[in-house]
């Protein structure tokens, strides 16, 4: 993104955030017109109400592994990490968000193109093998690119605001959204340690990623 530091106002002061949502003209916007997103700097999103934006990616917990007092423990460790975030006094909010996103099998893929590759030179004459992991690899590649096989992603949405449209405020607003994300994380991971749970903080393509899926992830 390129972003441009603004003339002050009249005051000498650099200019606010005074975007305001357009209404809706019976879809006659742009996507670029309702996104609420300016552009992105670094691994975040500039919005155009003046806020910082990060995202957290959160492992998932299969519930249906766990008996009653397993689930009941999962519940109240959660609803602890809650109220030390966004409990009473905390002037703070957080958006949680569960996207339906192709599987991404790449990782199990290059497994096999591994073993394929391996027996082909050590192990030559293991044709049925060979032409066995080949259909294997063709058949999940159609899987794959079909996008037809999704799953749930589970994302912590942070964000923090940039006091003015100028260099120093954004610059500022980096380093205050990543003392938030990692305090967050630390607070998540520490309230759900018993069920090896993991966040991580999103790179810009990953961030990009999530971006066209919620438009369209066959698009």
């Amino acid at each position: 993104m390129n972003w441009k530091r603004l003339q002050p106002n009249k005051k000498g002061d650099p200019l606010e955030w005074d975007y305001q949502p357009p209404k809706i003209n019976g879809g006659k916007q742009t996507i670029d017109d309702m996104s609420l997103i300016s552009g992105m700097y670094g691994d975040y999103e500039v919005t155009k109400t003046g806020n910082l934006v990060g995202i957290i990616e959160v492992s998932g917990i299969n519930l249906d592994l766990l008996n009653d007092r397993e689930q009941e423990d999962v519940f109240e460790d959660y609803g602890a990490f809650l109220m030390q975030t966004l409990g009473e006094g905390v002037d703070d909010s957080l958006q949680f968000l569960e996207p339906t996103i192709p599987v991404n099998m790449t990782a199990y893929l290059n497994g096999l193109k591994k073993r394929y590759l391996a027996l082909q030179k050590e192990q030559p004459a293991q044709q049925f093998k060979i032409q066995l992991l080949a259909s294997y690899i063709d058949h999940f590649t159609q899987v794959q690119e079909s996008k037809n096989m999704t799953t749930k992603q589970h994302l912590l949405i942070v964000k923090v605001p940039i006091k003015d449209k100028s260099m120093t405020s954004l610059k500022l607003a980096v380093t205050h959204l990543e003392e938030k994300l990692d305090q967050v994380k630390r607070d998540l991971e520490n309230a759900l340690t018993d069920f090896d749970l993991t966040a991580k903080a999103l790179t810009s393509q990953e961030v990009q990623a999530i971006l066209k899926n919620l438009i369209n992830f066959k698009g």
